[in-house]
């Protein structure tokens, strides 16, 4: 009877331990030594768990458009800690500084910078002199 108990106590604590087991580090997808800038219109904005993302259409020097996924830092808990609200970013053009995804054809990074074009500035995450949520 105490190994049955045992057993199903350490089961339990095992599945406490799985969630947290599951979150990864930035510098497993991102390349968090470099920083990139790109130049778009937002044309989504989620405040999710784990990390809010928003998609951003770049046009190429050829003309053609390709949407970038921007992974911000904090997810939903951070995004309301800032009050972002989606409207306050879907169809704004802006400037968006962060780390490159470590994958070659991925257009994806982790954001820092979203620069507004009329001079607004809203830190995602890892920004310079910022403390981390």
């Amino acid at each position: 009877m105490k190994l049955l108990v045992s057993v199903m106590l350490a089961v339990g604590c095992l599945t406490l331990i799985l969630p947290a087991e599951a979150h990864h580090s930035f510098n497993t997808f991102f390349d968090m030594k470099k920083t990139i800038e790109i130049q778009g219109v937002i044309t989504s904005f989620k405040t999710v768990n784990p990390h809010s993302e928003m998609m951003v259409e770049v046009t190429e020097p050829d003309g053609s458009k390709v949407l970038w996924r921007v992974t911000a830092r904090g997810g939903a808990v951070a995004a309301n800690k800032q009050r972002w609200k989606p409207e306050d970013f879907i169809g704004k053009k802006a400037k968006v500084a962060g780390h490159p995804s470590r994958g070659a054809t991925k257009k994806g990074m982790a954001a820092g910078v979203v620069t507004f074009e009329n001079g607004d500035v809203v830190c995602l995450g890892g920004c310079p002199g910022v403390p981390e949520e």
